[in-house]
């Protein structure tokens, strides 16, 4: 009988919460958090290696609530793995990042545990149910990392990023229910098998499938956040701690992501008015990608820029998505990767001079390469990955993204590339030569450089960075067989 696996890349970092929870020293709480958060990412690796992505690996499936047809059913494939072991990247990095953290340890090192438990639970899920409820888990952790350990708005903020983001997942709810009770009403047979629904979806009464259509497509934009649906993101970000904005923009805004994957994008081909849908999901796309960069361009807070810049990054993903074509939808799916690791280096550099400057206001900075040095040549590496440097995930992403999607959204690249490109390049380089280089200004005081554990977590974010960059198809096999099963499996 083989290991349920996932089951336990599951578990261990509960129990790990647990432990850090009841610890009595800050030690204590760390140790068992980093160990809890590196034994899932070992795990990982194992599947990794032994998954066929062409066709879902289900590990176990036991009914749970079986007259409603709720099952606790978890899985992989090539859309889930890549971002399974992104999870089980960042959550421990950002553990060892956050190893100097001495306010209320244990609850801190506690609630990032539950992120990783929320996060993995999420992207494993084969029941509707048991997806929501792992989604709804990833929203109270971050609720308490912003209100205890936030800046000085940080209540406003916290509460801000529960209403937004709960009502988008009661919206979604709405929709899994909809299809839940329209499946049952046809066949009479109670399931919330992801699967099972999305492939009852074609048969449904046109007068209710675009509006089942439309209340999972508005939690899964809200979630990542597309534009307009984004305001909720840039205050959660700049009063978060480093861990909680870290988190935040590397895992949590991946489920968005993450659910077009899995559920809009097989579904999309069998709406009433597929071609006005791919119009509107495309405006909302590039308006995201352009938005979002002028949005960045004009901020003065070095951490608001990084926020506004994850919008724009996010909408790639999707574009991507909404192309249809199994080139871009890969390089969608390789972008929520990539994006997951670069924005670990510029949120942990935001931090890292907040912490050392007492300040993030990118004109009262300046200078900082004197005094900063190794922070300095690991945040222009993130910069850069950033941007689309050629030789970094970054370019990967975003070239096959447009290169796949001129063919079918030809207008919407080109404002892309020439609204989007171009500023992203621009705010980065401004922001980094304004707040690293030139003259160093005396009133910041005595800066000092990064703590060893803050460069290690760094420095193996941007060799994973520039690794993926350079040999991409660890990941990126694995995610064009995950694409080519859904497209098929959606008859595209």
């Amino acid at each position: 009988m083989s290991l349920p696996l996932i089951s336990l890349m599951i578990v261990i970092p509960l129990i790990g919460a647990i432990i850090a929870f009841i610890s009595k020293t800050r030690n204590q709480a760390r140790y068992a958090a980093i160990i809890a958060s590196i034994i899932p990412l070992l795990i990982t690796v194992k599947m990794y290696f032994q998954l066929d992505p062409s066709k879902m690996w289900v590990v176990e499936s036991y009914d749970w609530i079986p007259l409603a047809g709720i099952k606790y059913a978890v899985g992989v494939d090539g859309i889930s793995m890549p971002l399974i072991l992104l999870a089980n990247i960042v959550i421990p990095l950002t553990i060892l990042f956050a190893f100097g953290e001495t306010k209320q340890a244990s609850k801190f090192y506690g609630l990032l545990l539950l992120e990783q438990v929320g996060v993995l639970g999420v992207f494993s899920s084969l029941d509707f149910f048991m997806f929501y409820i792992f989604w709804e888990v990833t929203l109270i952790p971050m609720y308490f990392l912003i209100s205890i350990w936030g800046g000085p708005r940080k209540n406003y903020a916290a509460i801000k990023f529960f209403i937004y983001t709960h009502v988008a997942s009661l919206v979604m709810l709405l929709g899994i229910f909809s299809l839940y009770f329209t499946a049952l009403a046809k066949t009479g047979v109670p399931s919330f098998d992801i699967a099972y629904l999305i492939g009852m979806y074609s048969g449904f009464d046109p007068a209710i499938k675009d509006i089942i259509f439309f209340a999972l497509l508005f939690g899964f934009l809200v979630k990542m956040p597309a534009v307009p649906f984004h305001t909720w993101l840039p205050d959660a970000h700049v009063e978060a701690p480093t861990a909680g904005s870290v988190v935040l923009a590397a895992l949590l805004l991946k489920m968005g992501g993450y659910g077009l994957f899995r559920v809009m994008l097989p579904m999309l081909p069998n709406t009433t008015n597929t071609s006005m849908i791919i119009t509107v999901i495309a405006i909302i796309a590039v308006v995201s990608i352009v938005y979002g960069a002028f949005l960045a361009l004009a901020q003065k807070d070095l951490k608001k820029m990084v926020a506004y810049s994850s919008i724009s990054h996010m909408g790639y993903v999707t574009l991507g998505f909404v192309s249809l074509v199994p080139l871009s939808v890969t390089g969608a799916m390789y972008q929520q990767f990539s994006h997951g690791l670069i924005t670990c280096i510029l949120f942990m550099s935001c931090g890292i001079i907040q912490h050392g400057a007492h300040t993030r206001i990118i004109n009262d900075l300046g200078g900082l390469v004197k005094k900063m040095p190794k922070l300095t040549f690991l945040m222009l590496g993130g910069f850069l990955a950033s941007l689309g440097l050629p030789g970094m995930s970054g370019f990967i992403a975003e070239f096959t993204i447009l290169a796949g999607a001129v063919t079918t959204l030809y207008v919407y690249v080109l404002i892309a590339v020439f609204g989007g490109i171009a500023v992203t390049a621009a705010y980065h380089l401004w922001a980094i030569q304004r707040a690293m280089f030139g003259v160093f200004n005396e009133k910041l005081g005595d800066v000092h450089d990064m703590a060893r554990y803050e460069m290690i977590s760094m420095a193996i974010l941007l060799l994973l960075v520039i690794y993926f960059g350079i040999k991409p198809d660890l990941v990126w096999d694995v995610m064009h067989a995950g694409a080519n099963m859904v497209l098929a499996g959606a008859n595209i």
